[in-house]
């Protein structure tokens, strides 16, 4: 059995949590060779390399990233080169993440997106009684429940035993005029009063593409993507379409969407960025030039994408 496999076994059962008999799953081993291995990992020196922190090259990427954009802390899950699981590691260390940043009596922000479900999804049950759990945007239709934001919402506050508050509203209205409406409501205006209590918030980020999510869902139409494209817009946090250059001033949309907007964001004491893929890599670098994040969670295939391409563009 080769070291890089004796790695990724002290990764699963010390960081990410996973039983042996998860583990024994995953790689077709029995529970009890398993407990050989782990039992084997001090002797063998793995234990050392992998407990006490991150791999060295992830702590250079995470340094590289905190000075560049500002950021109070950046974490990357290490992918050991396997992209295809990358997802599941940041969620993992996402949620890890959560559980110990969310203090009894916080206001929690959520946005929506598949990261993010999966973040929530991976977060064990604790009692947080006095927290609430805050929706940042309007209701989406979609054809996957799961990555809506207020079935996020629901499932956090379930996780937290606290109260969760929705926003009873489309994210993306036809007319500036139905907005100006419905900021009228007392139960929007509610909303939008706890937006700016927020104590952290959770983010995806979304990319602006015909294909991503707010395009092929019908939010917008192809002609609106394409004039954001035009217009330098290819990211969106919380439905705020933000420039690669991180601006996200003058954009068409602004009195038609329904979320907490970028004023907003940018005065949440945490903002926690969950993103990690290729196709995320403009998106994530848009978003950490806004100035709004505080803390990136990440993988590092992608951090060192982010890395380069800020180095070019």
């Amino acid at each position: 059995m080769n070291n890089k496999l004796y790695i990724k076994i002290a990764y699963w059962y010390y960081t990410l949590g996973l039983t042996q008999e998860e583990i024994g799953k995953k790689i077709s081993l029995s529970r009890q060779k398993v407990n050989q291995i782990i039992n084997s990992l001090v002797d063998l020196g793995v234990v050392t390399i992998n407990i006490n922190g991150y791999e060295r090259d992830n702590i250079e990427y995470e340094c590289r990233l905190e000075e560049m954009f500002n950021l109070k802390e950046v974490i990357i899950a290490s992918d050991y080169g396997e992209t295809e699981t990358a997802f599941f590691k940041v969620t993992n260390v996402a949620a890890q993440y959560l559980e110990r940043q969310i203090q009894n009596g916080d206001i929690i922000g959520i946005s929506w997106g598949r990261a993010l479900a999966g973040t929530i999804r991976n977060m064990t049950f604790q009692k947080h009684s006095n927290c609430q759990v805050i929706q940042l945007m309007g209701a989406q239709n979609m054809a996957q429940p799961i990555s809506r934001a207020d079935e996020i919402v629901r499932e956090m506050a379930n996780k937290l035993e606290c109260p969760s508050h929705m926003l009873y509203a489309p994210v993306v209205v036809e007319h500036e005029k139905t907005k100006e409406m419905l900021m009228q409501e007392k139960s929007i205006k509610l909303s939008y009063e706890l937006m700016k209590k927020c104590d952290l918030a959770v983010f995806g980020i979304g990319e602006l593409t015909e294909k991503s999510t707010m395009g092929s869902s019908g939010y917008l139409s192809k002609e609106e993507i394409r004039k954001l494209n035009r217009e330098g817009f290819v990211a969106d946090l919380t439905m705020n379409p933000i420039r690669l250059d991180g601006t996200w001033d003058n954009c068409f949309l602004e009195k038609r969407i329904l979320s907490a907007d970028m004023e907003c964001i940018n005065n949440i004491p945490n903002v926690i960025l969950v993103a990690c893929g290729a196709e995320k890599v403009r998106a994530i670098l848009a978003a950490l030039r806004t100035g709004c994040a505080d803390t990136l969670i990440t993988d590092e295939t992608t951090a060192k994408l982010v890395i380069d391409l800020n180095d070019i563009v």
